[in-house]
């Protein structure tokens, strides 16, 4: 008797958590969130917020700075900084760090930093 390994016939691409944002969901006119868009439901004022970066950085005025997003666990940090990514253009990287990577006590804090930017 032979066994034969039986393939699977669903999809084998990964899908990341954030796949459906597509920007900060802002009116293009005034800055002003939609309560629904771009793939954010909620936190106006943060998508609000992250919209006047996003402004800063295409006028130059913040232009070689880094952005830091602090927040408790699940409050969307993660996405916002996708949409600000989203929103800047294509040509923008977006390199997501997990602080279990940069506390880790096999590698030093600022080869991860490194790694991360040479990355970006």
């Amino acid at each position: 008797m032979k066994i034969e390994e039986v393939q699977s016939t669903t999809k084998t691409t990964r899908v990341s958590a954030h796949t459906h944002i597509k920007g900060l969901g802002l009116d293009p006119k005034t800055g002003v969130a939609n309560p629904i868009g771009s793939g954010l439901v909620g936190q106006e004022q943060a998508r609000e917020a992250c919209g006047l970066i996003v402004d800063l950085i295409r006028s130059r005025k913040m232009a070689g700075r880094a952005l830091l997003l602090a927040g408790a666990p699940g409050t969307g940090k993660t996405a916002l900084a996708l949409g600000v990514a989203q929103e800047l253009g294509p040509k923008v990287p977006f390199c997501p760090m997990v602080g279990s990577e940069v506390f880790s006590s096999e590698v030093k804090k600022t080869e991860i930093l490194m790694e991360h930017f040479r990355r970006a």
